[in-house]
């Protein structure tokens, strides 16, 4: 059951939701699935609305809720504020009691209900737009880790739900190393989910003051370790200490198992 405050909170939302434009990709199915060449039109739509969706989006906020997005760490916390109220009404709950995969398959479509997809896609694209204006050699990038780490593409290649095949964030001195912000505010939506609940809620307050504070501050925590890392993307040094192709392998080996267990 919902707070009680949450309840005022998802009707002011419902009303602000009323016409905003649905993510319109080519192919609307997981993108894991997608051929390469169907992956490629999926992305290449992507760069051609992400600018104007993000604009949108801040005119959006601005509009209903009175928050500004600025592309600096200001603006993330204004983001990661708005987010802790409203990210997770912004999710459908199934009959299982947990989020539905809507956000990964499009289905059901993100209309009526469902719309809340979107907003969630755009806090992507806000994430990744404002860490790409820090970090300018950061850009979007469909699977660019692919050929370097083959073992662990070919686990994302058959696991739903991992956001495989979506535009991810690379330009790393690292070429192993990149992020995937439309996946991760995902994650921030779920657990802001579990948070507007009376039993979740209760098990949230009984953590730590700094765990609790970690978890509301998912996005700027991420942001930071990312401007952290910029630009060298290795934050362990381990690339000084091994040719690249021992690296590569040792950053490919995690999922050697997975791999060959299916075999």
């Amino acid at each position: 059951m919902l707070l009680p405050q949450m309840w005022l909170r998802k009707f002011w939302l419902r009303r602000a939701l009323r016409d905003y434009p649905p993510y319109d990709p080519p192919h609307k199915v997981e993108e894991y699935l997608l051929s390469r060449e169907q992956a490629t039109e999926n992305f290449d739509n992507f760069m051609r609305v992400r600018l104007e969706r993000f604009a949108y989006f801040r005119n959006w906020l601005r509009r209903y809720f009175w928050a500004t997005i600025t592309p600096d760490e200001r603006g993330i916390r204004a983001l990661s504020r708005w987010g802790n109220r409203y990210a997770g009404l912004l999710l459908v709950i199934g009959p299982d009691g947990h989020p539905t995969d809507s956000y990964f398959t499009y289905d059901p479509p993100w209309t009526g209900e469902n719309a809340g997809n979107n907003v969630v896609f755009d806090m992507g694209i806000a994430l990744g737009e404002i860490i790409i204006a820090n970090c300018p050699r950061l850009h979007w990038a469909l699977e660019p880790t692919s050929a370097i780490l083959p073992r662990r593409s070919k686990m994302l290649k058959r696991s739903p739900g991992m956001s495989f095949q979506r535009p991810k964030l690379t330009g790393w001195d690292d070429p192993t190393w990149d992020a995937s912000p439309l996946h991760q505010v995902h994650s921030f939506a779920h657990e802001m989910l579990y948070l507007s609940t009376y039993p979740s809620a209760c098990r949230y307050y009984q953590r730590s003051k700094e765990s609790r504070r970690n978890v509301r501050e998912w996005l700027l925590n991420m942001f930071k370790s990312i401007l952290r890392d910029y630009p060298a993307g290795d934050p362990y040094k381990l690339r000084d200490e091994m040719s690249a192709g021992d690296y590569s392998r040792l950053m490919d080996s995690e999922t050697e198992e997975e791999d060959n267990g299916d075999e």
